[in-house]
């Protein structure tokens, strides 16, 4: 059947329309192939460095809790100092600390990280302490000096830079070493029995970043003698509280000393009074204790 002129320009306009947008198309495939391409090629020169985040917010002095703090991810720019597999052990352990506040991630660096004194020696308790005047804002995981104040003014640090464990409204719980639980017994007891005195916890500001103080209270000749011959003492820490208790400081006790014997017709009372206190809030507490694991 014969084709007439409209329908054949109709027919050779189409399949120059058809070989037309097959060409288009084909260029476009080949472009895009190309700049796929191209981009693999531009990705596979990247460099990417297995670093590490945290998982979540951190403050300054906060312990991290090890690796399970953080989590391992690919960057392309990364600080020269950042905390990699290569390193990830010398900086992160169970009791590495921050000494900024940071942000959940954002990349660790070996700047972030504080690693010295990180060591738990075999003398390390958990002690709970119900005694102390705690500020109205402390809160766990914070850092502070455990100081004590006489009514004549004088203001003594006791423990210096205990991080808070746990807390509540009138207890705080910090690890201490053998010498520290000697030095802090001996320091709850004289305040027991000064009347006036004052035992209470400053904060750090900046945890992280601050050194700790030196401790400026020195303990009686007595819990002294005792600290010489306890074997629970490490060496290295009886050398520094010999080290401590050779300066001048010493003189400290005199004062002390002076403060204590004009309480001495009341020292025993005083004492038994304050840890019949002492006992009562914590076996109050003991039995709030055990009555919500009961309700499990």
């Amino acid at each position: 059947m014969a084709m007439n002129p409209m329908q054949k320009k109709a027919r050779t306009s189409f399949l120059l329309g058809m070989f037309l947008t097959l060409i288009i198309t084909g260029i476009i495939i080949g472009f895009l192939i190309l700049q796929l391409s191209k981009m693999k090629e531009e990705e596979a020169a990247i460099v990417y460095h297995q670093v590490y985040v945290l998982n979540t917010d951190v403050v300054s002095g906060d312990t991290l809790q090890g690796k399970s703090a953080l989590q391992e991810v690919r960057a392309e720019y990364v600080p020269n100092n950042a905390i990699t597999n290569t390193n990830l052990a010398t900086y992160i352990t169970e009791n590495s600390t921050s000494k900024i506040s940071v942000r959940k991630g954002t990349v660790l660096t070996t700047d972030m990280i504080n690693t010295e004194g990180t060591e738990i020696s075999a003398d390390v308790r958990l002690q709970e302490y119900n005694m102390i005047v705690l500020p109205s804002k402390l809160q766990e995981g914070e850092h502070v000096d455990i100081r004590l104040r006489l009514p004549t003014g004088e203001d003594y640090i006791v423990l210096s830079k205990k991080h808070v464990e746990e807390s509540n409204a009138d207890t705080i719980w910090i690890r201490v070493a053998e010498e520290e639980i000697l030095t802090m017994s001996n320091a709850v007891v004289e305040a027991y029995i000064v009347t006036g005195s004052y035992l209470y916890a400053t904060p750090y500001v900046d945890a992280g970043m601050q050194n700790s103080s030196s401790p400026t209270y020195i303990p009686s000749d007595r819990v002294r003698n005792l600290m010489s011959s306890d074997i629970n003492i490490i060496p290295t820490a009886y050398a520094a509280l010999q080290e401590r208790y050779s300066r001048k400081i010493v003189e400290h006790r005199t004062v002390l000393n002076e403060a204590i014997q004009g309480y001495q017709d009341k020292a025993q009372t005083n004492v038994e009074t304050k840890t019949g206190e002492e006992t009562e809030k914590m076996q109050s507490a003991r039995r709030q204790y055990v009555d919500g694991l009961s309700t499990y």
